[in-house]
C-alpha cells in the first residue's frame, strides 16, 4: 500500500483530517497553551509525510529480507522502531525551531509519540486490509486460471472424442462402397478428405460461425446422399441473417449421423430430416422410424454435444415424443456471450 501511486497524497489526507479533529476536539490545550494553527498543522503533516515515508522504505526495502516472517509482522514492528526515532527526532527538531510550547519535555515527547503511533496504528491497519484484499484478489484469479485450464483440458477431450468416431465410421462406409461401387468410393473418398481436412482445422476451436458449420454439414450430407441415394432426404430452413451466430464445431454432423444411426430408411420409406434455425437457436428434427436392432452406441453423440454445451454456459434440449425426435441447440451470439456464460457456470461452482 505504502507504494501506491498517490503515496505523496495520503499523507496530506490524514494529515488534514487529524489537524480538523485536533482543532474541534480542542486538543491543543494539551500543550496548555494557545498554539498558532499553521505550525500545528505544519507539524502534523511533517509527522504524517514521516510515519508514511518511514512505512514505505520498510516495505521497499527491508520486509523483503525477513521472507521467514509475514510481511505484515515485518512491517508493524519495524515501523514501532522507525516512529519512535521520529518522534524523539520530531520533539527535539519543533522545540529548536518554535521554542515554547514546543521545546524539549517529557509530556510533549509522550504526545508526540502517542500521536505517531496512533498514525502508525492506522496505517498499518489498513495496510493490512489491502494486503489481504490483494492476496484473496490474486487467489481469485490463480483459481480462475485454473479452472479455465482444467475447462480447456475438458474442452480438448471431448473435442479429441469426435475425431476418432467419425474417422471410424466413415472408414467402414467407404469399405463397403469399394466393393460395391469404385465411383461411388472415390467420389466419397475425396468428400471424405475435405470434411476431415474440417475437423481437423476446427478440432481445437471452442466455436465456429453458422456459416462455416453449414458448409461443413452440406459436404457431410453429400456423403450420406453417396451412400444412401434417394432414401434420405434433408430440407434446411436457415436464413442468410443467422449464419453468423456460433455453435461448437461438428455438432449438427454428430445430430445427423445419430439420426442415421437409430432409425431405418429406404427408398419406398425415406427419412425426412428438417434443419430449421430462428437465429436464436437451430433445431435438427426427424421422424422416428426406429430400427428394430440398433447398433452398439459409444454414447458420444448427444452426451459430448451436451458435455460441449454445458462448458459453453449453456444446454441442448431434447424433445423425444412417439412420432418425431429433435434436438435444440441454442446459437451464440458471439464469443463474449460464450465467456459471460461461462464465468457465470464457473462463479456458480466455486
Amino acid at each position: 500500500m505504502f507504494n501506491h501511486r498517490f503515496k505523496s497524497v495520503f499523507p496530506a489526507l490524514l494529515a488534514t483530517y487529524s489537524f480538523l479533529n485536533i482543532q474541534i476536539l480542542e486538543g491543543d490545550r494539551l500543550y496548555q497553551a494557545e498554539l498558532e494553527s499553521s505550525r500545528l498543522f505544519y507539524i502534523i503533516l511533517i509527522l504524517c509525510y514521516a510515519v508514511w515515508f518511514a512505512n514505505w522504505a520498510i516495505e521497499k526495502y527491508l520486509a523483503s529480507r525477513f521472507d521467514k516472517y509475514h510481511p505484515l509482522l515485518v512491517q508493524f514492528f519495524s515501523s514501532l522502531i522507525a516512529v519512535s526515532a521520529i518522534s524523539l527526532l520530531s520533539v527535539f527538531s519543533t522545540g529548536l525551531l518554535f521554542g515554547e510550547p514546543f521545546s524539549y519535555s517529557w509530556p510533549n515527547l509522550l504526545l508526540t509519540t502517542g500521536f505517531a503511533f496512533r498514525i502508525n496504528l492506522f496505517l498499518n491497519c489498513v495496510n493490512a486490509i489491502y494486503f489481504f484484499s490483494r492476496k484473496l484478489k490474486e487467489k481469485a484469479v490463480e483459481a480462475e486460471k485454473l479452472h479455465t485450464l482444467n475447462m480447456a483440458a475438458k474442452l480438448e477431450s471431448l473435442n479429441s472424442q469426435i475425431n476418432p468416431h467419425f474417422f471410424f465410421n466413415n472408414l467402414s462406409a467407404l469399405s463397403a462402397l469399394i466393393h460395391e461401387d469404385v465411383n461411388a468410393a472415390d467420389a466419397y473418398l475425396q468428400k471424405l478428405s475435405v470434411i476431415y481436412r474440417y475437423i481437423l482445422s476446427n478440432k481445437d476451436k471452442e466455436l465456429v460461425s453458422l456459416k462455416e458449420e453449414l458448409e461443413f454439414l452440406k459436404n457431410y450430407l453429400d456423403l450420406l446422399i453417396i451412400r444412401f441415394e434417394d432414401s434420405l432426404t434433408f430440407k434446411m430452413d436457415v436464413d442468410e441473417s443467422c449464419k453468423s451466430a456460433f455453435l461448437p464445431p461438428a455438432v449438427l454432423q454428430l445430430l445427423v449421423e445419430n439420426v442415421v444411426k437409430h432409425n431405418y430408411f429406404t427408398i419406398s420409406e425415406p427419412l425426412e430430416v428438417e434443419i430449421k434455425s430462428d437465429c436464436n437457436k437451430i433445431k435438427i428434427t426427424n421422424k422416428i422410424q426406429a430400427k428394430e436392432v440398433v447398433e452398439d452406441s459409444t454414447g458420444i453423440g448427444l452426451r459430448n454435444i451436451s458435455d460441449r454445451y454445458k462448458f459453453l454456459g449453456s444446454s441442448i434440449h431434447i424433445t423425444a415424443k412417439a412420432d418425431y425426435f429433435e434436438v435444440e441447440l441454442p446459437l451464440i451470439k458471439t464469443y463474449e456471450d460464450s465467456n459471460n456464460r461461462r464465468r457465470t457456470i464457473s462463479s456458480q461452482e466455486n
